[in-house]
């Protein structure tokens, strides 16, 4: 008999495909649509570099997991353990497939294509969906695993904060287009409105 919890958990996480492509996509853009605020630039891309767009999956997946357990994992008895791990499953593959993508097409095949750029954040959102999945029904965890598991979201959730205004200067967050790393920018614009002005 198939358990129904079970059974609406699953459709989520795989609903989670087209609705994360398509917020992905959207949060492309939130930035310059906001007038490029900071604390926007925390959870959306501030540049193009290859760093900077993971970001396209990392704060939906996160939204979407807790989202659905904060609703609905008590009222359909899905287990802590389970969900979190399986989060974390897919959380940490959807960015590690969309690097390991989009280094062998440009590194190993010297191929600049904006294609297979949108392509790598499909890709890398389906099959960290898919082993969110697999580890949700399969796997089976105890609490040093939850632990383990929000350690790796806080982590990475300060990492992309973090990394927001002190990259490091190598090639993952550099942004091609200007030479560009981060939200220095903006930071040194920021900097010089509240600094007094020369001319009191």
């Amino acid at each position: 008999m198939v358990n129904p919890s079970a059974t609406k958990a699953e459709r989520w996480i795989l609903l989670g495909i087209p609705v994360l492509i398509v917020a992905g996509s959207l949060m492309h853009f939130i930035y310059d649509w906001t007038g490029k605020l900071t604390v926007i630039g925390i959870f959306a891309p501030v540049n193009e570099s290859i760093w900077e767009h993971l970001k396209l999956t990392f704060w939906p997946m996160v939204l979407w997991w807790f989202l659905w357990y904060f609703i609905n994992g008590k009222k359909f008895g899905v287990a802590l353990e389970k969900w979190i791990t399986a989060a974390a499953g897919a959380i940490v593959a959807s960015p590690l497939v969309i690097l390991a993508f989009y280094y062998t097409y440009t590194g190993a095949f010297g191929i600049e294509s904006l294609v297979l750029d949108i392509f790598s954040m499909i890709l890398g959102i389906t099959l960290g969906q898919c082993l969110g999945l697999h580890i949700y029904k399969y796997s089976s965890f105890g609490r040093t695993a939850v632990y383990t598991a929000i350690f790796i979201f806080a982590i990475m959730a300060v990492a992309f904060t973090v990394f927001t205004f002190l990259p490091p200067h190598i090639p993952l967050f550099w942004d091609s287009p200007t030479g560009a790393y981060g939200i220095q920018y903006s930071c040194e614009n920021l900097h010089s409105n509240l600094s007094p002005s020369k001319n009191r």
